[in-house]
């Protein structure tokens, strides 16, 4: 283990602020930021995904932000695999900047995670078909019948189109593999020094922002950016069904108009939000931050502590 490497997650809900405070601090202690969006991987989706600007990207260097192409799709494994591929190729010191408010990603990273053998695309696309047209409590009464020590919540869809995606490609439980993962965390988990950072607002202010941040995007060619992998093809890329792409998606199929398409952006992402708050409300590490001067003060003490020891 590198001795002079230390990790600062930066985490929470969309549009929060993070990103903005984690450059800061990057340009104070000559530190780089890595991505850990799971929509900022991808190339040709910046707009959709409130990825870095450009007049960012120079200020520090960025990494693992919009180099994975269509049709390829990211996965918690392969993110894993570039972080510390990235690691050993640029031969970063210093402090390392995690940014993102993918929780599942961040938990992986944290405390590693087992490996499971690939399984074709296509079995979660059906999985996520029946879980719009049939809704999340049919595929948790499967899951629950073939696994009832599983954990999973019926409104954790992620977790849960996952573990039924494996179920069915190998039979394999839940409740299994978290035993073996539970097994393997310390042997898989992150071995340099690190803490957790977040910021959290509140709902009022959450959509305030959101609805300018939405506003930005339909003005800036987020319309523009998913037609163009429509016209590839790429109508069932993963990345597509993520929040924000979804809507133009359905705003182009559908011919709806443009204030139905920023009011139903403007509802998933709250929701989504919504979801990323449940997720990171559990983790009684995480040091968290408004935007109150006094928070932000207690944030850049703590911060600066971590990296002084």
């Amino acid at each position: 283990m590198d001795a002079s490497i230390k990790v600062i997650f930066v985490v929470g809900p969309t549009a929060s602020g993070k990103s903005a405070w984690a450059l800061q601090q990057a340009q104070k202690y000559n530190g780089v930021i890595v991505n850990c969006d799971s929509v900022q991987f991808y190339e040709g989706l910046k707009i959709g995904s409130a990825a870095p600007s450009d007049e960012d990207l120079k200020k520090v260097p960025h990494y693992l932000y919009s180099y994975v192409k269509a049709p390829e799709e990211m996965t918690a494994g392969n993110f894993i695999r570039d972080f510390y591929k990235l690691l050993d190729d640029k031969k970063i010191r210093g402090p390392i900047f995690v940014v993102g408010g993918t929780g599942f990603y961040i938990q992986a990273l944290e405390k590693g995670m087992y490996d499971v053998e690939p399984i074709d695309p296509a079995l979660r696309l059906v999985i996520e078909n029946e879980l719009q047209e049939k809704g999340a409590e049919a595929l948790h009464a499967e899951l629950i019948f073939a696994d009832p020590a599983s954990k999973i919540h019926v409104n954790d869809h992620f977790r849960l189109v996952r573990a039924i995606e494996i179920l069915r490609h190998n039979g394999r439980k839940p409740s299994q593999l978290r035993a073996e993962s539970e097994q393997l965390k310390n042997k898989n988990s992150l071995p340099f020094p690190y803490i957790k950072m977040g910021f959290m607002l509140e709902k009022e202010q959450s959509l305030g922002l959101v609805e300018k941040r939405t506003g930005w995007m339909v003005a800036n060619g987020i319309i523009e950016e998913t037609d163009l992998f429509l016209k590839q093809g790429f109508k069932e890329w993963a990345p597509l069904s993520s929040v924000g792409y979804r809507e133009v998606v359905e705003y182009l199929t559908h011919n709806n108009s443009r204030e139905w398409l920023a009011s139903a952006i403007n509802k998933s992402t709250m929701h989504l939000i919504k979801k990323q708050k449940t997720w990171f409300k559990r983790d009684s590490a995480i040091l968290w931050s408004d935007h109150s001067v006094q928070s932000l003060s207690k944030l850049n003490e703590q911060l600066g502590t971590f990296l002084a020891n």
